[in-house]
């Protein structure tokens, strides 16, 4: 009799070892949004719906854990060979689910979450959503997110290496306020622009440059000839492809500005300079380059 209930304790104990486990395997984080995401244990299967942060899982060595991927993350080329799932406006429900992921990450803002969100939560999906809009967030979300996916290590030499990066770059920028040239910067040819409010308004910033545009609440918008005219930018960074500036250079007084005038329209690559992951300081590296052009 004694035997037996030493041996039914016994297995109690176990299983209430294995019970405290069970829930202690369960893992919550914050996401860059605030949200709180639940997990059972480390990721092993991720869905990245955002180019920035497949960059980034690849750069900590966790490209073997992403199945899925949107269809603007062909960086590194590893990349491309990943299942894609669509993108923020068509994006393959079914396709993803069938990927059976235990994350899908996100790209959204801090105060506007995601229109996939809800699709996720209808899944049964843990969602964690990325909301980097300026230099100084995107280290921080690298290693938000090096947390959640088991590479805190990782993460915290790829934010130390970004940050000698940045160092290096701040040291070839002048130190005077007053020398910063005014910046236009395009993403397309009918004249849509940056707001300093958006991430590559701050890249322009880090860079040692200042925006011609002063609006502090639109990341995004479409500006007139006039107004280009009126602010007469010391350079002008296109983020289109060679051969889509011809458009521009028929506008009429195109020819007049200051910054085409001296030679000082530069091309940028639009992925280095509008992607908040860990190449952030090769975007800021290409614009402050083209700013201290003589």
């Amino acid at each position: 009799m004694k035997r037996t209930m030493r041996a039914c304790a016994a297995l109690a104990i176990v299983l209430l070892a294995l019970a405290v486990a069970g829930c202690s395997s369960k893992v919550t984080f914050s996401d860059a949004t605030g949200r709180s995401v639940t997990l059972k244990g480390t990721p092993k299967r991720i869905v990245s719906l955002s180019p920035a942060c497949t960059e980034t899982l690849f750069a900590l060595g966790a490209g073997d854990k992403v199945v899925g991927v949107d269809n603007y993350s062909y960086w590194p080329v590893e990349a491309r060979q990943k299942e894609k799932v669509g993108d923020a406006f068509n994006l393959n429900l079914e396709k993803l689910a069938a990927l059976k992921p235990d994350l899908v990450i996100l790209a959204g803002t801090k105060d506007v979450p995601p229109s996939q969100l809800k699709d996720m939560d209808r899944l049964g999906i843990p969602a964690y959503v990325s909301a980097a809009s300026t230099v100084k967030d995107v280290l921080a979300d690298i290693q938000r997110l090096a947390d959640v996916v088991g590479a805190s290590k990782q993460g915290k030499e790829l934010v130390a290496k970004i940050q000698k990066d940045l160092q290096e770059v701040a040291a070839s920028i002048p130190n005077d306020p007053g020398k910063r040239p005014k910046v236009l910067f395009l993403v397309d040819a009918d004249l849509w622009t940056v707001g300093p409010a958006s991430f590559v308004g701050d890249i322009i910033a880090t860079a040692g440059g200042r925006n011609v545009v002063e609006d502090p609440k639109q990341e995004y918008l479409q500006i007139s000839m006039e107004q280009v005219l009126a602010a007469d930018p010391d350079v002008i960074l296109l983020a289109i492809p060679e051969g889509q500036e011809k458009a521009l250079v028929g506008r009429p007084g195109w020819s007049d500005l200051r910054a085409v005038k001296e030679g000082k329209v530069f091309f940028v690559n639009g992925d280095l300079t509008s992607r908040p992951g860990p190449s952030v300081a090769e975007g800021v590296r290409e614009v402050a380059k083209h700013l201290t052009t003589k």
